[in-house]
């Protein structure tokens, strides 16, 4: 089991009941994961207006918390009595009523059929009034719900892909409506509750968040009201390269609106698995992997999330039940696919960094964890079907080499890892050229004994000085892998603020030119090569004011010379 994991990892749909018991929960605990994220769906909880059947999620709930797992709850699904729309079956759509392909990376959603209204995805009735009108029921269901839940859930998704017509037959507007009111109704029954915005399908339609944060951003109630979400949730499938390439994408997206300081969640990734003999025989086909592709597309599709700044990863799904593909990390019969080991693995080493990098070599791809509680772990895959070597700089002579099943081998150097990469395989049936994932990933993990942080001071200065300008030093000392870098910060007077003077500086020593009469306080931190990261002192290190009202005092006396050179001094007059 992963027995320190930080709690960033979650899965979908634990939960499923066999009997009396819950035999997913455990295997998710296990793995590393901390959050289970499923439905909460309308129809099921409020069967009429005011009939509230909350008896099968209590358990569940309750089953979930004790397990020490958090939750996601995914409100969605029109009650037909609530509905705008009186079209569809007679209960929401299951996860295997999706079409085929339903999850595949094709921009303009590509493959997806237009579904049409059913009452079940229409907007409810009564969506435009105020939130906590009787008549906007969508408001009342929220408010009831979260309320009736309180600190056992804490995080609320509304809606489910709502670019996709499968879950959504309204418009942009409606749903920027039905996000609103959500979000006002969740924050009166709890205010520290966190609400997501709908998981984007994002390939549906890639414009369609931007189209909602417009909205939202003319209403003059955004502001004061985070904009009415508080995480941007996504959905990616497939391609590995998609948690970083699209993170950034929606990112930026998000920055137009001036809310891209809101944290984004992965709260489904996966790969659907062909060829997994224990469950079926079916041929490989486009964005589906083999279970050997999908452990490795866990590993890189985990690390460059937390490259691209994501904050929670979900998987999905825990197993393979009710769905017509194999997303599972465990199959139903509750053995487990390489998938699930791959997924301790991340849980396990790729955790809690002080920043991450990323870089790509020829074909060898290389996301770096730096100041984790190992130290420096880096994650290493090739992107292209031919086998590579590559040689990572070594910040420590010993490393630890971890593969995705889990093995680990001691490496030492002088200079650098020479690692080998083995190529691609995972390309698509209808593009060969193309592969969705990379090879075989290798992770290495340099650490001090023991893992510290550097220390660094400002050497002291004169109290005060009568120039502009004044010359700074500083330095530090590191336990084991050595100093790689120096931040330093100014503060403009005792009661200023503490701002940027010198970030990942190399250099020891710098000018500092500053206003006169202002008196500057000086703090350090510094970087060890491994990442390791010292906090920001409370106190100042050094102080300086810079002072030129000083006088230069200035005393004339008689001269004497012997201008005659009679040997008699004489007076100058």
């Amino acid at each position: 089991p992963v027995e320190h994991p930080d709690g960033r990892a979650g899965l979908c749909y634990s939960f499923y009941a066999d009997g009396s018991t819950r035999p997913f929960v455990p295997l998710a605990y296990d793995a590393g994961s901390r959050w289970d994220r499923f439905d909460f769906a309308w129809p099921s909880i409020e069967p009429s207006d005011d009939d509230w059947n909350f008896g099968p999620h209590d358990g569940l709930v309750n089953d979930l918390r004790a397990a020490h797992l958090n939750i996601i709850g995914i409100l969605l699904w029109t009650p037909d009595w609530a509905a705008t729309a009186q079209t569809g079956g007679a209960s929401p759509p299951s996860l295997a009523d999706r079409p085929p392909g339903w999850y595949a990376p094709l921009p303009g959603g590509a493959g997806l059929a237009p579904q049409g209204a059913t009452a079940f995805s229409s907007p409810p009735q009564g969506l435009d009034l105020s939130w906590d009108d009787p008549g906007n029921y969508w408001g009342d269901f929220v408010y009831h719900v979260v309320a009736h839940y309180g600190d056992r859930v804490k995080h609320w998704e509304m809606w489910n892909e709502p670019e996709w017509d499968y879950f959504w037959s309204g418009t942009s507007n409606d749903y920027a409506q039905l996000l609103k009111v959500g979000y006002q109704a969740t924050k009166a029954a709890c205010p520290d509750c966190t609400v997501l915005f709908g998981g984007l399908h994002y390939w549906a339609n890639q414009s369609y968040y931007r189209w909602v944060l417009n909205i939202l951003d003319s209403d003059p109630l955004a502001d004061q009201n985070n904009h009415f979400f508080d995480v941007m949730s996504v959905h990616l499938y497939s391609r590995a390269s998609s948690l970083y390439d699209e993170i950034e994408n929606i990112r930026s997206g998000m920055a137009a609106y001036g809310v891209d300081d809101h944290p984004i969640w992965v709260t489904e990734t996966g790969v659907p698995v062909w060829g997994d003999p224990h469950v079926s025989s079916q041929p490989k086909y486009d964005y589906a992997a083999t279970q050997e592709e999908a452990a490795a597309y866990v590993i890189q599709s985990y690390a460059n999330s937390w490259a691209a700044g994501v904050a929670r990863y979900m998987f999905f799904r825990t197993h393979d039940a009710d769905m017509s593909e194999y997303f599972g990390l465990i199959r139903n019969d509750r053995t487990l696919r390489p998938g699930y080991v791959a997924y301790q693995v991340a849980a396990t080493y790729l955790v809690s960094p002080t920043f991450v990098t990323r870089a790509l070599s020829g074909t060898v791809r290389t996301v770096t964890l730096w100041g984790t509680p190992s130290g420096r772990v880096s994650v290493l895959w090739n992107e292209s079907p031919t086998p590579a070597t590559y040689t990572l700089p070594a910040a420590l002579p010993t490393a630890t080499l971890i593969t995705r099943q889990g093995t680990t081998a001691v490496l030492t150097t002088t200079t650098g890892y020479l690692l080998n990469l083995p190529g691609a395989t995972a390309n698509l049936v209808s593009d060969p050229a193309d592969y969705i994932i990379g090879g075989d990933p290798l992770i290495l993990v340099e650490s001090e004994e023991p893992n510290l942080p550097p220390t660094s001071t400002v050497r002291p200065l004169p109290p005060m000085t009568a120039a502009l300008s004044i010359t700074v030093t500083w330095g530090g000392r590191d336990n084991q892998s050595g100093i790689a870098s120096y931040d330093l910060q100014v503060r403009d007077g005792a009661a200023g603020l503490w701002a940027d003077w010198l970030v990942g500086t190399v250099v020891t020593s710098a000018r500092f030119v500053g206003e006169p009469g202002h008196t500057y306080y000086f703090r350090s931190r510094a970087t060890d090569r491994v990442g390791n990261r010292a906090p920001w002192p409370d106190a100042p290190q050094a102080r300086v004011t810079l002072d030129l009202t000083g006088t230069v005092a200035v005393s004339v006396t008689t001269f004497f010379a012997d201008d005659n050179r009679n040997g008699v001094w004489d007076i100058i007059s």
